[in-house]
């Protein structure tokens, strides 16, 4: 008895076995495998940018296909110019097609936060890109540069050159954005250490030139400025083209933009803007694939990549723009 006991053990032991290896599903080489080597080949990388129409978005865009392609992997996009709704839909093709990663440069933190739970829930990791949102909801991690930083820098910078005094108008990005809300409150942080400057309006304009030329047209027709603080470096382009029409001089009032594209380099070259902000949108770029790469690797990355403000103006444009 004790030996048919032994025997049936036996058996059940090795159907056992059996079962496992051939049920058991084959760990996924793919993306990782043993020898750290990545197959990037069979991979679909999905980019949503925030709007094409701005000069940054293309650079970052740019750059981010060109060294995802380098790579060998396929490179999808979709362009909701500007519009949350938009850029939901064409996020959430992107998860029902399955791709293996979404970097995303929202629009909207609420409307693109809910994308984003919808592709952790998928299972697809993302990369937040350039506009930092309060809740991450499940994302890798952050690259891009601090916006709370930008507009504390930009004010502190414009304050120096008016002498802590004066009156200012200032041109906001979209009411809501993440990115347009930081700025502003690093604003008004040192506008708060500078009590002899005051704000005769702040109005948004939408990171957007028309809008942001006919809001400074309409304060040139009630009151004198010394400068106008603008949040992205195409609203500065629309309040030098409005202080140009209206007569007035440059010197007058000071323009100060953030973002440093190259119309604004030429702005600053031709003595028009005072500065900007350079925001690299190729060094951003070549870090988001930089992390991705990582994230594939090691399975591991940091919660967020800072990429550091530079001051561009008269002093140093050279280093940054060559006329012609």
């Amino acid at each position: 008895m004790k030996k048919i006991t032994a025997l049936i053990l036996c058996i059940c032991m090795v159907l056992t076995l059996a079962a496992c290896s051939s049920t058991a599903k084959d760990p996924d080489t793919t993306k990782a495998p043993p020898d750290g080597a990545v197959d990037y080949s069979s991979m679909t990388i999905a980019w949503s940018p925030a709007n094409l129409s701005n000069e940054l978005q293309v650079t970052l865009t740019d750059n981010i296909k060109a060294s995802v392609e380098a790579l060998g992997a396929k490179f999808l996009s979709s362009d909701p110019q500007g519009d949350p709704v938009t850029q939901v839909t064409q996020v959430e093709n992107f998860i029902s097609r399955g791709v293996d990663m979404i970097l995303m440069s929202p629009n909207d933190a609420s409307a693109c936060g809910v994308v984003l739970q919808e592709a952790v829930e998928a299972g697809i990791p993302m990369i937040i890109v350039n506009c930092k949102m309060d809740d991450m909801n499940g994302a890798l991690c952050y690259v891009g540069c601090d916006d709370l930083t930008a507009g504390e820098l930009l004010m502190e910078y414009a304050a120096g050159l008016l002498g802590g005094k004066g009156t200012i108008g200032i041109l906001r990005g979209p009411d809501g954005l993440d990115a347009a809300i930081k700025r502003t409150t690093g604003i008004d942080n040192k506008l708060k250490e500078n009590p002899d400057i005051s704000v005769y309006s702040s109005q948004a304009a939408n990171w957007k030139t028309a809008e942001a030329m006919s809001i400074v047209e309409n304060w040139l027709q009630s009151t004198s400025l010394d400068a106008v603080v603008c949040e992205n470096d195409e609203m500065a382009i629309g309040a030098v083209e409005a202080i140009k029409g209206h007569g007035k001089s440059l010197d007058d009032v000071l323009v100060f933009g953030i973002d440093g594209i190259p119309s604004a380099y030429q702005s600053i070259a031709n003595g028009e803007m005072k500065a900007t902000l350079l925001q690299d949108a190729k060094a951003i770029a070549a870090k988001t694939v930089e992390v991705m790469q990582l994230y594939f690797e090691t399975g591991s990355v940091e919660s967020e990549y800072i990429i550091p403000w530079v001051v561009v103006d008269s002093e140093n444009i050279n280093e940054y723009y060559k006329a012609g």
